[in-house]
């Protein structure tokens, strides 16, 4: 029983193998259309296993993509392999902290895809990561991400217990696993809700299952506290989006998308 990306065997391709990640193309689609309308190299912060790199670079796009866990670089490694000559040429990946890194160049754009900014607990962190990617961003330069436009009413019948989101599913390599995801508990002053998924992996037909657990905070965020936010990192609010079809935000949206400009 772990808690740590690295420290589970096989992450990244049991990250890969999800299906609820493998059917999440919209927000790809989003972030190649950013890519592409930036006319510049891209700055992608929390990469993992490249799901929305990989299209920007097939996209002729020359991408940067930084991630803190090793075990995730490695399977997009290993996944860049396979691709052209010219994808590889314009992808380059490093391991770094989203909160300090320095990469010694410029980007036109920087993107967090998939609630990454949610991982960032604490104002001093969120702060950081605004301050360490502003510093690569050239002038005029956009930083988008997504968060979940939290759902009070979800939030409130959090109930602690674990709830099947993948049912048994094979590997390529033959063995299954399954998941769950359960909400330890909702910390509601500070707006943090303690997650748990678990998966539970047969080596072979017959064989025990062995349960690895991925633990974290998540932080949730409003609307108008992302602006702030922003304001205090040195940029301006541009959009906020609710959805990755660029619908408006409105209280009944899925998600919080931001595009936001060094100011």
């Amino acid at each position: 029983m772990t808690s740590s990306y690295d420290a589970i065997p096989d992450f990244g391709l049991l990250y890969d193998s999800v299906p609820l990640y493998q059917a999440r193309t919209g927000d790809v689609r989003f972030y190649v259309e950013e890519a592409t309308a930036a006319r510049g190299p891209v700055l992608e912060v929390g990469c993992g296993t490249g799901r929305v790199l990989l299209p920007v670079a097939r996209a002729g796009c020359d991408v940067v993509g930084i991630d803190q866990s090793s075990t995730m670089l490695a399977r997009c490694a290993e996944k860049l392999r396979a691709e052209s000559d010219q994808v590889r040429s314009q992808v380059t990946l490093f391991e770094a902290d989203a909160r300090d890194f320095h990469l010694e160049r410029e980007f036109a754009l920087a993107i967090a895809p998939f609630r990454i900014v949610q991982h960032l607990v604490a104002v001093d962190d969120q702060l950081r990561f605004l301050a360490a990617v502003r510093r690569h961003l050239a002038p005029g330069g956009r930083l988008v991400f997504d968060v979940f436009n939290p759902s009070f009413r979800a939030l409130v019948a959090a109930d602690g217990t674990e709830h099947e989101d993948t049912p048994p599913t094979a590997l390529p390599d033959g063995r299954t696993f399954r998941r769950a995801a359960r909400v330890a508990r909702v910390r509601w002053v500070e707006q943090v809700s303690e997650i748990e998924i678990v998966y539970y992996v047969s080596p072979s037909p017959g064989e025990p299952e062995r349960r690895f657990v991925q633990a974290f905070d998540m932080r949730w965020y409003l609307r108008a506290e992302l602006e702030h936010l922003l304001a205090r990192g040195g940029f301006r609010l541009l959009d906020a989006f609710g959805d990755f079809a660029r619908a408006p935000l409105g209280d009944a949206s899925p998600e919080i998308v931001i595009r936001a400009e060094r100011t």
